[in-house]
């Protein structure tokens, strides 16, 4: 064999060999990823991603080591929903496509207590209709209430006219009656950023030491049934938003309002507001709908976009005005009037009705500490609590006669719904 031969032959040997390896290394482009984006006590949300593999491949999903489905991968991230868990478990998810393998465990919320014992106190009755509209929890020794309420102080000793109390305070100790501002006008809502910083019907703060009206460039008119506010919300009193009648949406920056331009003259009944993780952002949404008055295809679900605009989502699924709404991005929404009705995101189109049949009564306001603690209230003293597995009524224990609640607030352990009984105002109080 000649030296010649012998070394083609090497070299077609090291060719082979090089070529052979540069096959066998793997392909850093090519991944399969699994994590778990959220939970509940009942779901959660798988996210799979999968980068370079064969879109055409079968992506096999199994829970607990068990089948769960297949499906057809048909772009790089795919959110899968998974119901009908239990709360407090562990499961394991484990994906595989192509050759690939993924895993992640979940695990689900607890659920919390329905045990909450109930404390109803009433209020005025004397000269007029009494009613309690809006509550605000600070703490559990400072909580505010506002409204209307009539008594035998309506007139002083001389029998002058000093006009109705418009709130009630808890300093941990009694129930005190005010007429903040001097006023004898009702107010319809309060919002409590801290014991420090608390709003009244939008324009009037109260900053712990006194009161101060900000009507600097206040968009609605003063006067008019317009600027009657039915909700507050905001992250600061540096970006404060108001709604009220007649579609008017406004906020406030600090120094001066601006108006919210909001598509529609149905009255704005609720507001609500959370940060989404996801985007970066804060979430606001309002609910529409002329109250008693209205017709079923008069309900609207806002988006507050930003300080100029809002938009109007799919209200598909609901019926009828539309008076509360509560929520947590991209998890639970909740609307509530004539039903109750969720959607576990924004973007899904239908809002369900599977709640519809939880009460028969209308339901006023929606709150929660979170999608395991959620409390409604409604007509009759409708009350209603999720503990994130199962829904419980209160009603043997919270009933008005000719009576509703007409808002509710929630804080840890802590449930104050108000309202009116006959012509008394009424707070009911639920401790757990």
């Amino acid at each position: 064999m000649s030296k010649a031969f012998l070394s083609l032959l090497s070299i077609i040997l090291a060719v082979f060999i090089g070529f052979s390896c540069q096959v066998a290394e793997p392909n850093n482009d090519q991944s399969l990823s699994i994590t778990v984006e959220d939970v509940s006590c009942t779901e959660a949300w798988i996210k799979i991603s999968a980068k370079g593999i064969d879109a055409d491949k079968q992506l096999m999903l199994y829970r607990n080591n068990e089948f769960l489905t297949a499906f057809t991968m048909d772009r790089t991230d795919t959110l899968f929903f998974d119901e009908g868990l239990l709360p407090s478990k562990t499961y394991s998810y484990k994906a595989k496509l192509g050759g690939f393998t993924a895993a992640a465990e979940a695990v689900t919320m607890d659920t919390t207590s329905h045990n909450f014992t109930w404390q109803t106190f009433t209020f005025g009755g004397n000269g007029g209709s009494s009613y309690l509209k809006d509550v605000a929890i600070i703490n559990e020794n400072d909580i505010w209430a506002v409204g209307e309420i009539h008594t035998k102080d309506d007139f002083d000793s001389s029998g002058h006219y000093l006009g109705p109390y418009n709130a009630v305070h808890w300093n941990g100790e009694v129930w005190e009656l005010k007429r903040l501002m001097g006023k004898s006008s009702p107010l319809y809502a309060v919002f409590a950023f801290n014991e420090n910083d608390i709003w009244f019907n939008g324009v009037v703060r109260w900053n712990g030491i006194e009161y101060s009206v900000h009507l600097e460039n206040f968009p609605l008119e003063p006067n008019g049934d317009g600027w009657r506010v039915n909700a507050m919300w905001g992250t600061s009193s540096k970006d404060f938003y108001v709604v009220g009648n007649n579609g008017n949406i406004a906020h406030y920056n600090g120094s001066s309002w601006t108006k919210i331009e909001s598509g529609t003259t149905l009255n704005i009944n609720d507001i609500w507001g959370d940060y989404n993780e996801k985007t970066k952002e804060w979430e606001i949404l309002a609910v529409c709908g002329n109250i008693l008055h209205g017709w079923e295809s008069e309900r609207v679900v806002l988006r507050i976009n930003n300080t100029s605009q809002a938009t109007q989502l799919n209200a598909e699924g609901s019926r009828w005005p539309l008076s509360g709404i509560w929520f947590k991005p991209n998890n639970k929404y909740y609307v509530v009037g004539s039903g109750i009705y969720n959607k576990y995101r924004l973007v899904d189109l239908v809002w369900g009705a599977n709640l519809i049949n939880i009460t028969s009564f209308h339901t006023n306001k929606i709150k929660g500490n979170n999608i395991n603690d959620i409390i409604i209230v409604g007509a009759y003293g409708e009350t209603l609590h999720y503990n994130g597995f199962t829904w419980r009524s209160y009603m043997n224990e919270t009933a008005l006669s000719n009576g509703t609640y007409l808002s509710v607030g929630i804080k840890n352990n802590l449930v104050i719904a108000v309202g009116y009984q006959s012509a008394r105002a009424v707070i009911t109080i639920g401790q757990r």
